[in-house]
């Protein structure tokens, strides 16, 4: 008697684990994948994503789900894509940091030099302040690239410029010479 007890409770144990891995498998999600290479640098055109089916487990949110297409078409591939990458927000971004004849330079600017709303993709100016007596100081067109301020106020901002300007804008930073003027993202100009 005490044998089919066992066979009993083994048989229910064997079910409900099948249950539990078919309920496992079923749980898919479509997620974007590339099907035409694309180079790094290169735009990514809607006819290079596709979709596929992958079983995910919690904590598994680093990659584009079908319904974030829009947000891939026309991004810029960071590394060079193949058939069957899953996209994900480390493969892509939104734009190149610099266009045609900018340069990157990076600054670290005291609390009082920048504006605190200051964000990606805002322009302006940077404006030396060595000739304080002037009454047109020395400024250079910059966009802004990206923005940390840190818990003591001070912003690390990487700005995109004119090559030929870099260095000035550089040195300006260097000395502690400069200021930001900006206008934000999609203001009136």
């Amino acid at each position: 008697m005490s044998w089919l007890l066992v066979a009993t409770g083994l048989f229910l144990f064997v079910i409900l684990l099948v249950l539990w891995a078919v309920s496992n498998a079923s749980e898919r999600t479509e997620v974007l994948v590339v099907i035409e290479p694309v180079a790094a640098g290169d735009l990514i055109p809607n006819s290079a994503i596709g979709t596929t089916a992958i079983s995910t487990e919690e904590g598994f949110g680093r990659i584009y789900v079908a319904s974030q297409r829009d947000v891939l078409v026309d991004a810029v591939a960071l590394t060079d894509l193949v058939p069957g990458d899953l996209l994900g927000p480390s493969s892509v971004t939104g734009e190149p940091e610099t266009l045609l004849g900018e340069q990157l330079v990076g600054v670290v600017l005291r609390s009082g030099r920048y504006p605190t709303e200051m964000q990606r993709d805002d322009v302006g100016v940077a404006v030396s302040t060595l000739d304080r007596e002037s009454a047109e100081p020395a400024s250079v067109p910059v966009r802004i690239v990206s923005v940390s301020i840190s818990e003591t106020l001070e912003a690390s901002v990487t700005m995109a410029v004119a090559i030929e300007d870099a260095p000035l804008v550089g040195t300006w930073a260097g000395q502690d010479e400069m200021v930001l003027v900006i206008t934000p993202f999609g203001a009136e100009q």
